[in-house]
Formats: C-alpha cells, structure tokens, sequence
C-alpha cells in the first residue's frame, strides 16, 4: 500500500535542522515526523498508510466521530509540540500529499510567503482571551449607580401608580439595554489596552450559552500575537482586569500559548 505525507506545518530551515524533529511521532502514533528542505523553508511531515488517510479512506473516516476526536487531538498535541521547539506556520487537519513531488510544487509556489510570515511570527505566542459576564450582577449595578437611571427613578417616583407600572417596564429594558451598551463598551476598551502591546490581534466568534455551557454570556473572543518578552506584561494586565471587573461579574479566561492558527494563512495551505 503506497504511503503518503502528511503536512503538519512549515518552519525556517536554520531552526528545522537543529531540532530533533525525528524524536516526535507522527499522527498514526508510529512514523517519526521528517523534515523536508525546501529553500529556505522546512515542511514538517509524517508517512502515512493510504488505507486510512487515502482520500477515499478519508470519506469514511471522516464520518466517524471517534476517529475524527482522535486524530484531531493528536494533530493538535504534535502542533503544540513543534510550536515549542520552532517558528510554525500550522497546516489545517488532513493537509495530504501523494509524495514529496507534489509536496515541492506547493512549496515552490508559496516559499516567498511562507517566508514573510515565519519571519514576522518569529520570537512570538498567540494567546487566546475569552470575556464572560453575568449580566444579572452588572444590572444591579447599572440599576444602582448610572446617574439616568437613577434619575428616571425619582421621576417614576413621583408619578401615579398606573403610571409607575408602565414606565418601571420602559425602565427595565432601558436598564438592560444600558447594560448591553456597557458590556460592548468594557470589552472593547480592555482590547483596545491589550492591543497596544500585540503584534496583531484577531476577532474571533462570540459563542452562545449552549456552546459553551457557562452560565455568563460570552462578550468578547479574541486571539493575540504577542512577543515573547511581553506575554507576561500582558498576561498581568489581563489578571488585573479579570479582578478589578469580579464585582459586576466579569470572568477573564486567557488560554495559550498556541500554535499561530489565527495569524497564518491557513487558507493557503489546503491542497487542492
């Protein structure tokens, strides 16, 4: 059965061919991982057996929720792995090639590119944040302390109690429009901080309850490419707003560092 090469990323060549590359194992959990010399880039790649990452074996495999789980996972832990050792451009789950022929007409087409970006993400992390919010809390406090709200309060006070009960529902949905307007406020102003000591930054998808199975809704996701020798400036900022905003119920999650997926062109990577 003829074996193919499976693409788990690209690197300089000068950092490439002093690390032990061979030392990792590949996504079948038996081939060591190689190295490609492609001018001045390296592809990091595995052998695998065609009967499972062929493409027709991939129609089958790919509907098997347990094999997609295990093989995902195990990409992503040998990402994590090359991402310690090198600068990385990660390829997308199941980047395949039929041989190292093909695998050079790739890389003849996107060295130049590949090049620039490993360049740019040298020395840095991508580091993910992730801003949660009971909204309960920050309406008490948004009902207790904003100066309109307090004053359309006097104002409902001294109306009749018919009047009241209308007016206390407008101040209600005044109050949690207020609060919405507050949280997209907070969010963007804290991004805005960290944002000045990033390289770049990237907005990623607010997720729903349901996806995330907090209790607090999710107000802001994003991904941040930091220099290496200011992650832990960031990193103390955002432990710092993550205790300033407890009391109106803000939760602060940093995660990473991780592979640069959100500041590489990954798109470019698929084969076609």
């Amino acid at each position: 059965m003829e074996r193919l090469l499976y693409l788990y990323g690209i690197s300089l060549k000068e950092e490439a061919d002093v690390q032990k590359i061979s030392d990792f194992k590949g996504i079948d959990g038996k081939a060591g991982l190689e190295v490609l010399d492609y001018g001045w880039c390296s592809a990091l790649v595995s052998k695998v057996e065609e009967d499972e990452f062929g493409e027709e074996a991939l129609e089958v495999n790919t509907k098997q929720m347990a094999w997609v789980q295990d093989k995902a996972y195990l990409h992503h832990e040998i990402l994590m792995s090359l991402k310690n050792a090198l600068t990385l451009i990660p390829m997308k789950f199941c980047t395949l090639f039929q041989n190292e022929e093909s695998l050079k007409k790739k890389m003849d087409v996107h060295e130049k590119e590949w090049m620039t970006q490993l360049e740019r993400l040298k020395g840095k992390e991508e580091w993910n944040i992730k801003i949660y919010n009971h909204s309960d809390r920050l309406k008490e406090q948004v009902a207790d302390h904003h100066p309109e709200i307090q004053k359309k309060k006097e104002e409902i006070s001294q109306m009749s109690k018919g009047m009241q009960y209308l007016q206390r529902k407008k101040l209600d949905q005044s109050i949690d429009q207020q609060v919405l307007q507050e949280q997209q406020k907070y969010v963007r102003q804290l991004h805005s901080e960290w944002k000045a000591l990033c390289e770049d930054t990237a907005e990623k998808k607010v997720w729903n309850k349901n996806v995330t199975g907090k209790e607090a809704d999710m107000c802001w996701n994003g991904a941040y490419l930091i220099e290496i020798e200011k992650v832990e400036t960031f990193l103390r900022e955002v432990t710092e707003a993550n205790e300033q905003g407890k009391k109106a119920g803000w939760i602060i999650e940093a995660t990473g560092p991780w592979p640069p997926y959100h500041f590489s062109s990954l798109s470019k990577s698929e084969v076609g």
